[in-house]
């Protein structure tokens, strides 16, 4: 199933999100790092990584890495993606802070059509090269 066709609620999407990044950044996800992450506590992360796993999203076993499935990867890569294209226009373009950026970024990633991120990121001027 293509990730756009898939509709998850703002919560799943958050925890799809931190578990992408954390896999990214660390090459695990853990429950714990989850819940610091997202600043929850460890039984909403279990509850919520359940219904994860119960979607076909991630792989959870007690005690081990969560590990995201492929389809998982691809719907975690679409929310990364939308929240870095949409804080990187409130913040160039808007001249948000970087804070105000990220937290608008935030909502606006649950609420906007993948043809809005894609609208939004074709207005987004090219990145400066090194």
């Amino acid at each position: 199933m293509n990730p756009d066709e898939l509709k998850l609620t703002r919560s799943a999407e958050d925890y799809l999100e931190a578990i992408g990044l954390l896999c990214q950044e660390r090459g695990a996800a853990r429950v714990n790092d989850i819940a610091q992450r997202l600043n929850v506590k460890k039984p909403s992360v279990t509850a919520a990584v359940r219904h994860l796993a119960d979607m076909g999203l991630v792989v959870y076993r007690q005690y081990a890495p969560i590990e995201l499935t492929p389809k998982g990867e691809d719907y975690a890569e679409k929310v990364i993606r939308s929240h870095r294209i949409l804080r990187r226009f409130m913040h160039e373009v808007a001249g948000l802070s970087r804070e105000k950026a990220n937290e608008t970024a935030c909502l606006l990633e649950h609420i906007l059509s993948p043809e809005d991120i894609r609208t939004i990121s074709e207005r987004l001027p090219d990145p400066p090269t090194t």
